[in-house]
């Protein structure tokens, strides 16, 4: 049972993790009963696991990011094909400035499950922020394929057609998204974008303004 040594959890940890195992091991008692008795002293490591993964997961959905970070690690190094811990991972290390180990993160995760919509948003973020535009656009158009009603598959992939001057397949892209969330200042903003790059003024304040409109209720509301 070399998976993680003792001295690698806090105090803190430590406990939490002796009140999960001692649940868990009730739970199989009262199904097995007596039964595998003997067995459940060997499940340590694969308890030590579930446990860090869901107090990782349970981390970053709480923007915990960098604490979340040591916990996933620990269940990658054992388990390197769990999809869920490396999303997770991936979006800790890009959300704390570590982009590229995120990207590489994310990109272990898509090749494991394709055809997951979050990883498929966050990891075409990443290639954005990282202006890799063509990469984001096949990601995020093959996601869109199975998601047709995923606002940011939507915007993130209008984001890298607009990047790539491809105007009116950003606009094409947008406009579907609006009709998602006809409320959202972003896409709104966006499109007005797309427009002044065109040279449609007008129209591109327009979109501005309404922007600004939506952005002023979310404030009062």
């Amino acid at each position: 049972m070399d998976f993680f040594k003792k001295n690698s959890m806090s105090g803190w940890e430590e406990i939490g993790f002796l009140f999960y195992s001692c649940g868990e091991v009730l739970k199989k008692i009262s199904v097995r009963a007596m039964e595998g008795y003997r067995n459940l002293f060997f499940m340590d490591d694969t308890l030590r696991v579930d446990f860090f993964r869901q107090k990782g997961i349970s981390y970053t959905q709480r923007g915990r990011y960098l604490p979340a970070i040591p916990m996933l690690e620990r269940v990658v190094k054992h388990a390197p094909d769990d999809v869920e811990a490396l999303f997770h991972l991936g979006f800790c290390h890009f959300k704390t400035g570590h982009e590229e180990s995120g990207t590489q993160l994310l990109e272990r995760a898509f090749a494991l499950d394709c055809a997951d919509p979050r990883i498929c948003a966050v990891l075409g973020m990443c290639y954005i922020h990282a202006h890799l535009y063509e990469k984001a656009i096949m990601v995020l158009s093959q996601a869109l394929e199975h998601h047709q009603d995923n606002f940011n598959i939507h915007y993130r992939l209008g984001l890298a057609y607009d990047k790539t001057g491809q105007f009116d397949q950003a606009m094409k892209i947008f406009q579907s998204a609006l009709r998602i969330r006809p409320k959202e200042p972003r896409i709104h903003q966006a499109m007005g974008f797309v427009l002044e790059q065109q040279g449609k003024r007008d129209e591109a304040v327009k979109f501005f303004k309404r922007a600004m409109e939506l952005v002023d209720n979310q404030r009062v509301g």
